[in-house]
């Protein structure tokens, strides 16, 4: 649950960087960044055998 609001907070997050900075390059990278980190949020963990 946790991870998925991590998730919702760094999408929406990336969103409000496209709407305040529209005409921003720098700003629509940074949005993308925040959008790939919000997925490797939620990326599922594997546990490698002892």
């Amino acid at each position: 649950m946790k991870r998925f609001a991590a998730l919702c907070l760094t999408t929406w997050s990336a969103a409000a960087l496209l709407f305040f900075g529209r005409h921003s390059a720098a700003l629509i990278v940074l949005s993308g960044v925040v959008v790939l980190a919000g997925f490797d949020l939620v990326r599922p963990t594997f546990d490698k055998p002892s």
